[in-house]
């Protein structure tokens, strides 16, 4: 079901970045166009979309670029502005969930589902593309693997929350763009979890010895902090013993439920504190660079240039006041949406300056790491130096096996909102205009994969 609500018409001029004398530039689509906006309102759940069109006629709208993510409002971000600036039709939607933990990954892959038939339906669109910015690239990555591949590939025996059947007969999208994707929300939350949290109905109950942000174990304030390899390796079989606690507790909890003996009828309650706590955010040598060779967007190559192995330029980004205080959109789960998006096995975690390993990715539909081997349409990945992002999105294109085609490009410098990392930069300026760089190049591959 389909609701256009109000239009409002909007220009935008978006600067230039490349020039001429930049012989390795792509062709793109200019980065300056006049477009309008109409409120949609979509699927069963309603949720609100805004739809961006362009107020003259080019050889981009025929292509339709749609995002979205699991807890957040994508109406106006930097990619759908940037997006519709280049002429394309592009459809942005607001999360029908505020909180994280509230989100029912099911429902949210019917949001998409009810997206893409409500662009299918436009009479100037020709192709649809999925664009998975941050946590949204989980969800996209998600759903194209479920509608390519049918329901086995998310009712296998080793999901710790199977899908429902009602995901069935979603319409695939005609490609994926992966723009500085997480590899998962489960992973994402289990690699904050504190690892020195003993008890989780007294979080003041801790092993000392796992507390990431003391000076003994490696912890530097200000500055970049260097843990030894002994004290990473216990701290990340510290959050793996806690997620599998956690997923016993909902999984226990999920069968008091069903047998009538639950506290609620329902769902309950299960929140989860102290999760801000990822080593990688202090550690800047963990997940710092690339084992292979890639291109590398930058003011002199804006094509991506030579490949090379790729390495991050980010600073510690860690807090731990941040830790120490309650997140309700991330913590208040319940035992079921916990399960939905929360919950993910690790083995034996390891994680090194350019790998990730020992996590059951097969057991979170929520793992665009997994998810990705599913995707058989054409996929672009771009990933940004300044964040810390990188190495995933290595595995993500090592694992896009089946893919039509794939690439894998980097911007040096860019944050994961696209902006220069200005704390990064050795000198004023010297990463250029990031956000015009990263879309320029998203408007090429587009034009190369779908342009008339």
């Amino acid at each position: 079901m389909f609701l256009v609500l109000a239009s409002v018409c909007l220009a935008l001029v978006a600067p230039l970045l490349t020039s001429s004398a930049q012989a390795d530039t792509a062709p793109s689509a200019p980065a300056s166009a006049a477009y309008h906006t109409s409120t949609v309102l979509l699927g069963k759940a309603q949720v609100i979309g805004s739809l961006y069109q362009p107020d003259t006629p080019n050889g981009n709208q025929s292509t339709a670029l749609l995002l979205t993510h699991e807890n957040d409002d994508f109406i106006g971000s930097v990619p759908c502005v940037q997006l519709a600036a280049r002429g394309y039709t592009v459809l942005c939607v607001k999360s029908q969930y505020a909180d994280q933990a509230a989100a029912d990954w099911d429902s949210l892959a019917l949001d998409v589902s009810a997206s893409v038939t409500y662009l299918r339906g436009l009479p100037a669109v020709d192709k649809v593309v999925l664009v998975g910015w941050s946590g949204g690239g989980a969800i996209m990555s998600y759903y194209q693997n479920v509608a390519q591949n049918g329901l086995a590939a998310c009712q296998a025996a080793e999901r710790l929350d199977p899908c429902g059947d009602d995901l069935g007969d979603m319409p695939p999208a005609d490609g994926v763009v992966l723009l500085d994707a997480i590899p998962g929300i489960a992973f994402s939350d289990l690699t904050a979890l504190d690892a020195s949290v003993t008890d989780e109905n007294d979080l003041r109950v801790r092993d000392e010895s796992l507390d990431m942000f003391a000076g003994r174990n490696g912890y530097l304030a200000n500055g970049p902090s260097a843990y030894s390899q002994t004290f990473i390796n216990h701290y990340l079989a510290g959050q793996a013993q806690r997620e599998n606690h956690l997923i016993g507790q909902a999984q226990k909890t999920g069968r008091q439920i069903g047998n009538g003996n639950g506290q609620y009828s329902n769902a309950a309650p299960m929140p989860v504190g102290r999760d801000s706590a990822r080593l990688w955010e202090a550690d800047p040598g963990l997940l710092s660079h690339t084992k292979g060779k890639y291109p590398v967007i930058s003011p002199q190559h804006p094509g991506g240039g030579a490949p090379q192995v790729v390495r991050s330029v980010r600073v510690p980004s860690a807090d731990p006041d941040d830790n120490e205080t309650w997140d309700s959109s991330k913590g208040g789960f319940t035992n079921s949406s916990f399960l939905s998006v929360g919950a993910i096995r690790a083995t034996n975690p390891k994680i090194t300056a350019d790998s990730i390993s020992g996590i059951d990715w097969a057991s979170s539909n929520t793992a665009t790491v997994d998810n990705v081997k599913g995707i058989h349409s054409p996929l672009l990945i771009m990933s940004m130096t300044g964040h810390y992002w990188l190495v995933p999105s290595e595995m993500y294109y090592d694992n896009a096996v089946h893919a039509k085609s794939k690439q894998l490009v980097f911007v040096k410098g860019a944050t994961h909102g696209f902006t220069p990392c200005t704390a990064c930069a050795k000198t004023p300026g010297a990463f250029g205009d990031t956000v015009a760089e990263t879309f320029n190049y998203v408007s090429s591959w587009l034009q190369k994969n779908y342009g008339a």
